[in-house]
């Protein structure tokens, strides 16, 4: 699919940008591609799981429209489109899958990930419960700008990584050695930036220099309509966040929303109702779902979606996507990238927080290695990619579902080591001695009953859900389901 992906964007670069420019041209362009993409994404790979090609075929599908309307509409000013696709043709969707395609036909297995997670700051504005990072006004913990735009550097060159994902803390409150986020940005400006956000400091200065910069997407964080925003993020956040999103609208911005779908508020965030007032009243170009995981402050399994939920989420998040709305639910649509992409493996990712320290993925808060002291003792990146706790998961993550055959892979709508395979994650912990990395991790670690309430959990959802993967999936019987 990487080929496919390279090829319709040199093609588009070729064309000329001055001709995308005009909406008729763009759109005829646009239906043409739909079907090319659909022959050999879904009818050209007849012994892949065919569910699975589709979900792909739409993602591609939906980026395509949601562009041409954005466009259309004034939402995506054309200046950050033309810096898009350059930067995507250039970096992300040429050199990037090239250099993966060579070494993978000379049977290279050293792992290359595709892009990295980072949290130059601890810091954030809000203290939300249940945060991941355990972040808030008193924290004051960072890495320097120096050492952030040395690991982009290297990640870039080494890996031939181009896409950087930037998350918090509150980004946009990183201070270092008198410059900012958008500062790395524009140094970096061959990468193109992801970045999770609280969305509360972005006015109309923020937006111009982004609409200037055009390497940027912000992804803003909500928790469903107004009360359930505020519950989590403060009293008037969501007012301030419907700001934000006119601001970036006006300034034709392209942004996000990062969703954490809970026990209270699944529904919500899956519905009908969400998806037409964020996506087309609001303007988000695309969104991420993420279930939530019990861990950062104040963790507790009572807050997880349970496995008929689940399922319940995985059926609209599905009829969704069809019906043209990137609205990724990060637990569910596992299909759509083989799997768990976490410790480095090829086309996946790992992370890096504020303090320097790495772990495998953002919800595994556990660590070996700590980029500050690689550094001082004369390495670099590779570096990360070493240690046992990494290769034990890259080489679970291979035996379940990345080099088996299509039929034989393991349930990939159940891909997550931490959540999904409790048992096997414990395990792992216990035989690298990977550390926790702040004090709830630390709790955690040392709590049995949470331990085995998510290997009691994971048991319920594989009863559940491999019957789904066998009938569904490995049989290309996927049924649709409407969304309420």
């Amino acid at each position: 699919m990487g080929e496919i992906r390279a090829k319709f964007w040199e093609g588009v670069l070729g064309t000329g940008l001055l001709f995308l420019d005009i909406a008729p041209f763009r759109g005829f362009l646009l239906r043409k591609m739909e079907n090319y993409l659909w022959q050999r994404i879904v009818e050209g790979e007849k012994d892949a799981i065919r569910p699975a090609q589709e979900l792909k075929f739409y993602f591609i599908r939906n980026l395509l429209r949601t562009t041409d309307h954005h466009l259309r509409k004034g939402w995506l000013h054309k200046d950050v489109f033309h810096k898009m696709v350059k930067v995507f043709v250039k970096g992300v969707l040429r050199e990037d899958i090239e250099y993966r395609e060579r070494k993978k036909q000379k049977g290279e297995d050293y792992p290359t990930p595709s892009f990295i997670v980072i949290s130059p700051t601890q810091a954030c504005n809000l203290q939300c419960p249940g945060c991941y990072a355990l972040s808030g006004p008193a924290s004051r913990v960072s890495l320097s700008w120096s050492v952030v735009s040395r690991i982009l550097d290297e990640k870039t060159r080494l890996w031939h990584s181009h896409f950087t994902v930037v998350s918090g803390g509150e980004p946009f409150m990183w201070r270092s050695e008198g410059k900012d986020l958008l500062d790395l940005a524009e140094r970096h400006n061959d990468n193109f930036f992801m970045v999770y956000t609280n969305g509360t400091l972005i006015d109309e200065r923020v937006a111009e220099r982004l609409r200037k910069l055009g390497n940027f997407t912000p992804v803003i964080s909500v928790e469903g309509f107004e009360e359930n925003t505020d519950r989590r993020r403060g009293k008037g956040t969501f007012k301030k966040i419907l700001r934000t999103f006119k601001i970036l609208r006006e300034y034709g911005v392209p942004f996000g929303i990062s969703v954490v779908a809970e026990k209270h508020n699944w529904d919500e965030v899956t519905s009908w109702d969400f998806l037409r007032f964020f996506f087309d009243e609001e303007g988000a170009f695309y969104g991420w779902l993420f279930q939530y995981m019990p861990i950062g402050r104040g963790y507790t399994l009572e807050n997880m979606v349970g496995p008929e939920e689940r399922l319940e989420m995985l059926r609209r998040n599905v009829e969704a996507i069809k019906a043209g709305y990137n609205y990724i639910d990060f637990w569910n649509q596992g299909p759509m990238t083989d799997g768990c992409l976490a410790a480095g493996r090829s086309g996946g990712y790992l992370y890096i927080d504020w303090k320097g320290d790495v772990m495998p993925c953002v919800f595994i808060p556990y660590k070996v290695d700590n980029i500050l002291e690689i550094y001082q003792r004369g390495g670099g990146i590779d570096d990360l990619l070493n240690s046992d706790f990494f290769r034990r998961i890259r080489s679970w993550q291979d035996e379940y579902a990345l080099k088996k055959p299509p039929k034989e892979k393991g349930n990939l709508i159940m891909p997550c080591p931490i959540r999904d395979h409790h048992d096997f994650l414990w395990n792992t912990l216990k035989q690298t001695g990977a550390k926790p990395t702040d004090e709830a991790a630390e709790e955690a670690l040392f709590d049995e009953s949470y331990h085995r309430g998510l290997i009691e959990y994971d048991k319920a959802l594989s009863l559940l859900l491999d019957p789904i993967w066998e009938e569904e999936f490995l049989k290309d019987r996927f049924p649709s389901k409407k969304l309420p």
